[in-house]
């Protein structure tokens, strides 16, 4: 399971760094058009940890991260369905490849799964999902997705100041679509949007 887990994380972050030519599983690319496979990155070795199950980035945010505080465990439909969801989890800082990052995560006890989402931010960089599935209009702005693989979901959109990312991991397909618990975060986040996040 935790390889499922881990290989979901991979493609989450690499199809929105690579939207922004910088780095797709920590390799840095030189076309920033290059395309990236969804279950695993050609030109990337494999990550040394997972980027959503491990210890938060080391080394200090070059923001303090105000997006994470917009989000709580009562805004994801992870508890909201009758599973028997365990260990919640939080952590900031999770990937410096971006400006903010953080995750929230649950284990669901009977199926030995974790799920969970992710926000990632950037300010000055454009953040959007490369070959985008479909769009959705959340508060009159375009929320592009891209259903990254049976078990993920990856979205984007413009946000405050710059770009948020948000990732869904759900192997278990107990809360619904993937991109649709996305949509609900996106509208989570729009309704709770600051002037600027740096």
């Amino acid at each position: 399971m935790r390889r499922t887990w881990m290989a979901a994380g991979l493609t989450l972050v690499s199809v929105l760094t690579a939207a922004c030519g910088q780095k797709i599983g920590g390799v840095a690319t030189a076309d920033p058009q290059a395309v990236v496979n969804t279950s695993t990155s050609e030109t990337a070795s494999p990550p040394t940890s997972n980027p959503l199950d491990g210890p938060p980035a080391s080394g200090t945010p070059a923001m303090e991260q105000k997006l994470c505080k917009l989000l709580t465990f009562d805004d994801l439909p992870f508890k909201n369905q009758g599973a028997n969801v365990t260990e919640p989890k939080s952590d900031v800082n999770i990937s410096t490849d971006f400006d903010q990052s953080c995750r929230w995560t649950y284990q669901l006890a009977q199926q030995g799964l974790k799920v969970g989402v992710q926000l990632y931010y950037r300010k000055t960089q454009s953040l959007a999902v490369k070959n985008p599935n479909g769009t959705y209009t959340v508060a009159g702005r375009p929320v592009l997705y891209q259903q990254a693989d049976d078990t993920s979901c990856v979205l984007s959109l413009k946000y405050a100041d710059g770009n948020v990312g948000i990732g869904v991991i759900d192997a278990s397909k107990l809360f619904g679509p993937q991109c649709e618990v996305g949509k609900h975060v996106a509208e989570a986040i729009i309704g709770r949007e600051p002037q600027t996040l740096s």
